[in-house]
């Protein structure tokens, strides 16, 4: 069976995954649709350490603060269903990261639940995955550090409390959508060439070089909420390209993506821009770990493009809400059990040990736990995935009908590499608390992301 097949019989079939809470009724004909907004300062003190380096499993405090953090929230009521989107500046969510017995997702969601009627797994939680910020991906003892427990209890408690804040916020507003293509801000990351390298940064090699063919995905998604009275309420961005600009660098920046959502809030004045990125795994921003001139370059960019576009974006007249989750356990990669680990890293601390030890403690604290979720807005519907999709399986689920795809949300699962990536070898597949998810992982949660699709919207209309 080829691609293609697999993924139109993939709704049908989605291998042990159940279905849950599809909220899939749809408003009575000519019902408003309530749309809340909130944002919320979220800036660490500088003493909250940001990741050095995942493969040795460092952090460090930060210096100072180039630009605040901020949680931003949309909710959208359509008097039969209602959905939030919740994101944040920030390189990602590890549920392990509150301690054992507990999920960073699943009491956050509580939290929010407690104060609206706003379902569990009708709110998507997505992180941006800015990297100069805390490091909340649990790859290195976080939890160890000096105050990281109370500055993470409450942390969570200011996320939920943007939520609620713009729920209380619903209005009766309007929806529009469309697309615009921004070229020149991404990089694939993994060129497989001919000589059996990777060409992962800096200028493309020649066409003939490239053993493998590849892809970039430029679609700016580009959701615009406006009261009756033309007042904007929300922008909700979605884009392809990891938030490496400042990169080890150690000072507090929401990267591109801050950037971006800033000049869009500063041009629409009273208007919240979310940013949600994409199927990442293998896609860099073309600056890595360079200056902030950069950050604020391809922002602008990204920014402008998504403001360019509001005039031509396409009234949403009949903007139907639903939503559906999938839940599963994963597959980890083969590894040692923990306590042979620590002999092994006892008797022999290579890099190679100890890179296998700190997998075993990660793969010790419990199940890989993934969701999938997607959620529709009348033609527009979009899905998440817990980690750091590759931008083929965004491709996939795309072809499947999606108008967009979140990664990042809902918890952080590390690398989602499709499976030849295995074979191509590369840091992204190597084994390590970074990559703890065995071979056809990616493409069974693309599986669950057909099936959810299929859920909420018949079939997987599209813009």
């Amino acid at each position: 069976m080829n691609r293609r097949e697999f993924i139109a019989h993939s709704g049908a079939a989605v291998g042990g995954l159940a279905l849950a809470g599809c909220g899939s009724v749809p408003a009575a004909k000519g019902t408003p649709l309530a749309v809340g907004a909130a944002k919320r300062q979220v800036t660490p003190p500088l003493w909250v350490p940001y990741l050095t380096s995942s493969g040795n499993g460092t952090h460090a405090p930060f210096q100072s603060v180039h630009d605040d953090l901020f949680a931003r929230a949309l909710v959208l009521d359509d008097g039969r269903d209602a959905i939030a989107v919740l994101a944040v500046d920030s390189i990602g969510y590890d549920n392990a990261v509150l301690g054992p017995g507990r999920d960073f997702t699943a009491e956050l969601r509580r939290k929010i639940a407690s104060s609206t009627t706003l379902k569990p797994d009708a709110v998507m939680f997505a992180a941006t995955h800015s990297h100069s910020t805390p490091e909340t991906i649990g790859l290195t003892p976080f939890r160890e550090v000096r105050g990281a427990p109370e500055w993470l209890e409450n942390h969570l408690s200011e996320l939920a409390a943007t939520v609620i804040e713009a729920w209380r916020n619903r209005a009766p507003a309007r929806a529009r959508a469309g697309v615009t293509k921004v070229e020149g801000i991404a990089r694939y990351r993994r060129i497989c060439l001919r000589n059996g390298k990777q060409s992962r940064q800096g200028p493309l090699p020649p066409p003939e070089d490239v053993a493998v063919p590849w892809r970039l995905d430029e679609d700016l998604n580009i959701l615009h909420f406006e009261r009756d009275n033309g007042a904007p309420v929300a922008v909700l961005l979605n884009y392809t390209a990891h938030p490496v600009v400042a990169m080890l660098l150690p000072h507090v920046s929401a990267d591109y993506p801050g950037a971006a959502s800033s000049l869009v809030e500063r041009e629409l004045p009273g208007a919240v821009c979310l940013f949600t990125n994409g199927c990442t795994g293998n896609i860099n921003s073309v600056k890595v770990t360079t200056n902030f001139d950069d950050v604020q370059s391809i922002g602008a960019r990204l920014g402008r493009a998504a403001l360019g576009k509001l005039c031509e974006l396409k009234l949403l007249a009949d903007p139907a809400l639903a939503h559906c989750s999938t839940k599963a356990t994963i597959t980890p990669r083969e590894c040692p059990p923990l306590a042979e680990a620590e002999k092994a890293a006892a008797q022999n601390p290579s890099a190679k040990n100890r890179v296998a030890l700190r997998l075993a403690k990660k793969l010790a604290e419990g199940p890989l736990r993934a969701e999938v979720q997607a959620m529709r807005l009348g033609p527009v519907s979009w899905v998440s995935l817990p980690g750091e999709p590759f931008v083929e399986i965004g491709f996939a689920l795309k072809e499947a009908g999606a108008t967009f795809v979140v990664g990042y949300a809902n918890g952080w699962l590390g690398y989602l590499p499709i499976r030849r990536a295995y074979d191509e070898g590369g840091y992204e597949t190597l084994a390590g608390p970074w990559s703890r998810v065995a071979p056809g992982s990616a493409e069974r949660l693309e599986t669950a992301g057909v099936a959810c699709l299929s859920a909420v919207n018949g079939g997987g209309r599209t813009l």
